[in-house]
């Protein structure tokens, strides 16, 4: 009986056929169209790009070639007829149905979206520290090399010659870490050049100390006070660079507070005396121009010409005392920030920007530190925002950027 049923078709097999074709073909072109939309079409970049595919495949077979040419043109809309052509064809009846799904899915499908909201700081991170910066050169590189066990002795010993020709805080700060190294001659070197510069410190502290305690008239009183304001800030590097001990610590940061106030007790009342003599300076050059103007003499413009002169040297001075002035505000305020008597620091720094009004990218940091320290993290964005050339500082950049979105 199935077989009569199947003969009874035969007549119409080739119209069965045909008409199979013509569906599958409309519907190819149907839904290549209505998916179309789903795919980016070929550009001039993406031709480039498959050009380029098809030259590093120049030794591959012509099959593998031509399967490698469909698979380039999959968002080609004539390869998308075909295969929905070809799918349609290969699978009757049922074919339509998942062409017309397939369709369906490509065109509404959607993917769960991760939102990643990096603009939002999260304080409960940042309650104890800000993140660590790394450097990615520099001295992250001479950190690491100083503390893996594989690197070989000889390119340790030449980046501690390197560091050793400069130094400086950071550098000296880095040379500590060899002290615990395992290496005898690698600790003995690092170890000579930390006492090299600490002999360094101390001869320069026992000289400025000569000329304090000398009761010689040569050294005058701006030349005691200079010795005074040097003392702080060796007596600083001590405490910074960590060369001096641990139990030492609280008595150079005295040390540091008692030199500073030495120098402040010379230096501020002598800015108020130049800052006088530049006002009547000023007035004088007014009175010797007016001078000038009405008797046509000589001697008033030459009186003129030389208080000008002594005002370009006062001005000078003026500059001068307010920039000694600058630094120990801000060595007084750090000493103070260590103390963790964040008030006090804050009253210093805010004298050094009353000071040094122009330049404050390098006071601006320890005033943010101290808002953020005490909780007033408002004014750690408002400051780190409005202050310009920050950004200019690679250790700073990343800590701004982030406050900057927040």
């Amino acid at each position: 009986m199935a077989n009569s049923f199947l003969y009874s078709f035969e007549p119409y097999i080739f119209l069965l056929l045909l008409i199979h074709i013509v569906i599958s073909f409309i519907l190819s072109v149907v839904l290549s169209e209505y998916t179309q939309k789903r795919f980016v079409l070929n550009t001039k970049e993406v031709e480039k790009k498959d050009a380029h595919r098809l030259e590093e495949i120049e030794d591959k077979s012509w099959f593998y070639k031509l399967l490698f040419k469909v698979s380039l043109h999959k968002n080609n809309r004539k390869m998308t007829i075909i295969f929905i052509f070809l799918f349609n064809i290969s699978i009757p009846l049922v074919g339509y149905f998942f062409s017309l799904w397939i369709a369906w899915y490509l065109k509404n499908v959607s993917y769960e979206k991760k939102v990643s909201n990096t603009n939002i700081l999260n304080l409960d991170e940042f309650g104890f520290s800000f993140l660590k910066v790394e450097r990615i050169f520099g001295e992250s590189s001479m950190t690491d090399l100083m503390k893996s066990e594989h690197a070989p002795r000889p390119k340790k010993l030449k980046a501690l010659s390197a560091l050793a020709n400069n130094p400086s805080p950071a550098n000296l700060k880095i040379i500590r870490q060899t002290l615990s190294s395992t290496d005898d001659e690698i600790r003995m070197f690092g170890y000579a050049i930390i006492n090299k510069a600490e002999k360094a410190i101390n001869v320069k502290i026992n000289h400025y100390l000569e000329i304090i305690h000398s009761e010689d008239e040569q050294y005058s009183a701006e030349a005691k006070a200079f010795a005074t304001n040097e003392l702080a800030f060796l007596y600083w590097e001590m405490i910074y660079t960590e060369l001096s001990h641990e139990s030492l610590k609280e008595n150079f940061l005295q040390d540091v507070i008692k030199y500073v106030n030495l120098a402040k007790s010379f230096y501020i009342p002598e800015i108020s005396n130049v800052r006088r003599k530049i006002e009547e300076y000023e007035t004088d050059i007014k009175k010797a121009a007016a001078s000038a103007k009405t008797s046509k003499e000589i001697p008033y413009e030459q009186a003129e010409e030389y208080l000008k002169e002594n005002l370009k040297i006062e001005n000078e001075r003026l500059e001068k005392y307010n920039e000694i002035c600058t630094k120990l505000y801000i060595i007084m305020g750090r000493v103070y920030m260590n103390k963790k008597e964040y008030e006090k620091a804050k009253s210093e720094f805010t004298l050094a920007q009353q000071l040094h009004k122009e330049q404050l990218s390098f006071i601006v940091p320890y005033l943010a530190e101290i808002h953020f320290l005490t909780g007033n993290y408002r004014v750690v964005h408002s400051i780190l925002n409005e202050t310009k050339n920050l950004e200019l500082n690679a250790t700073l950049y990343p800590i701004i950027r982030q406050w900057k979105v927040s």
